[in-house]
């Protein structure tokens, strides 16, 4: 009884993953995490943050789309979910640049015996 009432509340059922998608997910997901390792182990440049990015976006489009059934749910789920990514995203870029663009090291500070002499001192 409680799912012919769960059907007339408009909630479609929808297909069961297999435990071959599951794995292949899981082998996906694998992939992309030892991409992610390589690339943490370059020097830094301007890719690597962007490529991190990338791939942890992608990671989590396949985790909410999949594990989270959002690739089942209304569309405003995912344009919810979308926003959420472009914020976090957003927010870590900005801190990222924030803590990275640091010139205090450039300041050119004054000789201390420079002021110690004009100042009358020895």
């Amino acid at each position: 009884m409680s799912h012919e009432a769960s059907a007339g509340h408009g909630h479609e059922e929808h297909p069961p993953t297999t435990i071959r998608q599951y794995v292949l997910i899981g082998i996906i997901l694998a992939v992309i995490t030892a991409l992610e390792l390589v690339v943490s182990y370059y020097p830094p440049g301007s890719l690597e943050i962007p490529l991190l990015l990338g791939l942890s976006a992608v990671k989590f489009g396949i985790v909410a789309a999949l594990f989270m059934h959002l690739k089942f749910e209304h569309k405003i789920m995912t344009r919810m979910f979308l926003i959420g990514i472009v914020l976090a995203a957003s927010l870590m870029i900005a801190i990222f640049a924030l803590f990275t663009h640091d010139d205090t090291d450039n300041r050119v500070l004054p000789d201390r015996e420079a002021i110690t002499t004009e100042a009358g001192g020895h």
